[in-house]
């Protein structure tokens, strides 16, 4: 028999922008989500649809969740990022039945219209982001929910250790983990059986190996070799040759001061599924130089780590700026072709640099690094990728792009070089209480984690890990006085 479980919760939603035009031919049950993320969520028993719909509503009959494969995501167009928040550190994501989204349209055009005026301040269509209360049930199958006790001695507030024992997938600590991914795939929540899937996924392989058979084959009979290339072991999507001489260099020089040109290429994909493919070259020589921006910072003493930080971020962004032309041409005329917009040029970067994979970035060797914080030590154990003997711990714009290899503040100052370059208003947090950096960038989006610096506000966003959206960083980092600004640009 199948039955639902209703909750009410408080939800952050993005959807695809819109202007006023489109909103004229549109309905709101027109509106494109992309990621909903929702939290402070409670069961309630029974649930008077009609009644919640009544006043200033969004409704939507089913909300789907995208599916972690890749492939299916393609297919699921009517699917958007749904996550779950149970608790701190645990999170589902699950089909929606009967949404209500409460407190976000205008008053009716006509009596009986379903057009509403774009006026309440709950929602914004420029950046497609809107937040407040979410109703919504989900379907499962009694004999798989526990029914240790009547349904009405329920706790309202979700208990991990009292709900379904499959309903969790670990949100790992941004701290203990930096390698954070989006929980945005579905799992077996207990909501659902898992053994009436098997066949669909053994036909989904199956068609999988076939396909792969096939363009194997096409590969093989089209392929145009363009030059060695070594593909990250993390990341099909990129790729970088081996070095080769630079051929406009005096190579009767000396050889350790010849020139090696290394070309990468990155594919990825923004929130909006627009595709990108950046092309560029880094040169031996100008990583060397940028490697040298390091000494000056070497056994400085300091009691103000914030000053400090400042002057390492200034320097080595005004100084490898102009290094990043190839990237920065690339980005512009992806802008103009595509026709973005500030918060859509700003993802395009974000999303460029969450598709490279993390790699941790200390000063001093593996075993120093080991003791100064628990998390470096988990991480080594992993065996996991770094980079020791980095003075300052960070590595500049151009050693970044050369050797694809960063942390969390290493992305952050070359996300804002990158954006300051494009005009867009940027800045660095930095934080000793969470030990982490993250970006803001100087457009609202409704989100709670912005910081006022100047006479803007500054949006957070996490760029560790994929799926973080302009406004979206870990929930155990949101208290943002213990995020202190290292380096702004307001433009």
């Amino acid at each position: 028999m199948t039955d639902y479980m209703h909750f009410r919760g408080r939800y952050r939603a993005y959807f695809k922008p819109v202007n006023e035009q489109q909103i004229r031919n549109n309905s709101f049950y027109a509106l494109k989500w992309q990621c909903i993320d929702i939290d402070s969520l409670e069961i309630i028993e029974t649930r008077r649809i009609e009644r919640e719909r009544v006043g200033d509503f969004i409704y939507l009959p089913r909300l789907k969740a995208k599916s972690r494969f890749s492939i299916l995501r393609l297919l699921q167009l009517n699917a958007c990022d749904v996550v779950i928040h149970a608790d701190e550190k645990m999170a589902f994501s699950e089909d929606l039945e009967h949404v209500v989204l409460s407190n976000q349209s205008g008053e009716r055009r006509e009596a009986k219209s379903q057009f509403r005026n774009i006026k309440h301040n709950r929602i914004n269509y420029e950046t497609g982001y809107c937040e407040g209360t979410i109703y919504f049930s989900v379907p499962f199958k009694q004999s798989i929910i526990p029914q240790t006790e009547p349904q009405q001695n329920l706790n309202p507030v979700i208990n991990i250790s009292e709900g379904p024992k499959e309903a969790n997938i670990d949100i790992p600590d941004l701290v203990v983990n930096p390698e954070v991914s989006m929980p945005n795939f579905k799992t077996d929540i207990g909501f659902k059986g898992c053994l009436g899937n098997l066949g669909r996924i053994f036909k989904f392989f199956v068609y999988m190996l076939i396909l792969y058979a096939f363009i194997g084959l096409l590969a093989k009979a089209f392929k145009v070799r363009f030059g060695d290339t070594e593909t990250s072991e993390h990341n099909t999507n990129i790729e970088s040759s081996k070095p080769k001489l630079n051929p406009k260099q005096d190579t009767l020089a000396p050889v350790e001061t010849w020139d090696y040109l290394t070309q990468h290429n990155i594919r990825w994909k923004d929130f909006e599924i627009q595709q990108y493919n950046a092309k560029y070259t880094t040169s031996s020589e100008l990583f060397k130089a940028s490697q040298r921006l390091h000494t000056p910072f070497s056994n400085v003493k300091t009691n103000d780590a914030l000053s400090y930080w400042n002057s390492v971020y200034t320097e080595f962004s005004s100084r490898d700026s102009r290094k990043l032309d190839s990237l920065y041409t690339y980005f512009n005329k992806e802008r103009e072709k595509k026709q973005l917009n500030t918060l859509q040029t700003s993802e395009m970067v974000i999303t460029f640099i969450q598709e490279i994979p993390y790699c941790l970035i200390h000063d001093g060797t593996c075993e120093e690094a080991n003791k100064m914080a628990p998390f470096i030590q988990d991480y080594h154990s992993s065996n996991k990728p770094c980079l020791a003997e980095v003075i300052s711990g960070v590595q500049s714009p151009y050693e970044f792009i050369h050797n694809l290899k960063g942390d969390c503040d290493t992305r952050s100052l070359l996300a804002y070089t990158l954006l300051s370059r494009l005009g867009i208003a940027a800045s660095i947090w930095v934080s000793d209480v969470y030990g982490h950096s993250i970006l803001g960038v100087g457009i609202g989006t409704g989100s709670r984690n912005v910081k006022s610096i100047g006479d803007m506000r500054h949006t957070a966003v996490e760029l560790t890990a994929k799926g973080f959206r302009l406004g979206m960083i870990s929930p155990d980092h949101t208290n943002m006085e213990n995020w202190n600004i290292a380096l702004y640009n307001n433009q």
